[in-house]
């Protein structure tokens, strides 16, 4: 009777219980797929897009200077509300601005979803149009520090080291110096499972866009697929979306109503939690030797919970509150 209940009080807030099911969702298919949208794709019913299989999506956010995409946080809302793993990204426009300048704006509109629970940050570097070629306006080098000045900015803005999504041109005209930063790699026309022919400087990706014309239920007409290259456990790893089973803690009851009880697993202590909405608002604070925590003045949703221990190691788990 209680969990039949639930169920029904979940379906009826378009919730999904990511704490039990995200990683067998994502384990039970063969590649861990996903999309990458903008305002184009126009409304986007994001229960199916999740139905159809598909376990991220990146969300464009800004590009330049100035230009924010009017879908986006209704995106980036809608995809949680669905289950789906979400990130944002920065479409660059060295042509125009300076690399503070782009990075202040995506920074400005994105910051809210950057951090645990979400992909890492991206910088789309490529041709803006058919008639400006960024490597016929700049050198290497030249690319290569805007696109460093970015990342930098970004990362020290957020804590969230950034990833550079590039066709395999840009992978070869930019320095060997940026491939300490994960790629995302254009190349559409190929199978998600195919691993790309030419990554340029990089000897490893973390993305592939493998079409440029998929079709996805819940999307009316074309949009981008890519697959990530790695195992679950690579993916909550990126995330930060760990399976609690798997950190040294445990807690329980998921769903709760008033009372978390966090056990330690190890002889280390857990001296705060912070409870963040999906969004990466801080909603809660609680320090000292921590067992138990009151989540009782909490709407019902999904959660963020970071537990922080005595030798400052985190783990980061998803709960629902009823």
């Amino acid at each position: 009777m209680f969990f039949s209940n639930f169920l029904e009080l979940c379906k009826m807030n378009k919730l999904i219980i990511l704490s039990l099911f995200f990683v067998t969702k994502i384990s039970l298919a063969q590649n861990i797929l996903g999309i990458d949208v903008s305002h184009h794709q126009g409304s986007i019913n994001w229960q199916l897009v999740a139905n159809d299989g598909k376990v991220f999506a990146y969300c464009k956010a800004t590009e330049g200077m100035t230009y924010q995409d009017p879908n986006f946080s209704t995106y980036m809302t809608n995809g949680i509300n669905a289950g789906i793993v979400m990130g944002a990204y920065h479409f660059a426009r060295p042509d125009n601005n300076t690399a503070i300048q782009d990075a202040d704006n995506f920074i400005t509109h994105a910051s809210n979803y950057i951090g645990n629970g979400f992909l890492p940050p991206v910088l789309d570097l490529e041709d803006p149009n058919s008639n400006t070629h960024l490597d016929q306006i700049f050198t290497s080098s030249q690319l290569t520090n805007w696109v460093q000045t970015w990342l930098n900015r970004v990362e020290n803005q957020t804590g969230v080291k950034p990833i550079l999504y590039l066709n395999s041109n840009y992978a070869y005209f930019l320095d060997n110096s940026l491939t300490n930063y994960g790629l995302w790699i254009a190349k559409p026309g190929t199978s998600p499972d195919t691993p790309p022919n030419n990554t340029g400087n990089w000897n490893n990706w973390l993305f592939k866009q493998y079409s440029w014309q998929g079709s996805v239920n819940g999307i009316s007409g074309n949009v981008d697929l890519d697959s990530f290259h790695g195992s679950s456990s690579d993916f909550q790893t990126l995330t930060n979306v760990q399976r609690y089973e798997a950190l040294n803690f445990s807690f329980y009851p998921n769903p709760a109503y008033k009372y978390l009880y966090i056990r330690s697993k190890s002889m280390l202590h857990p001296v705060a939690v912070k409870i963040f909405d999906l969004n990466g608002h801080l909603l809660k604070n609680y320090t000292g030797n921590i067992s138990k925590i009151d989540v009782g003045s909490l709407t019902k949703g999904v959660y963020l919970m970071q537990v922080i221990f005595e030798n400052s190691q985190t783990g980061t788990v998803k709960f629902v509150k009823l």
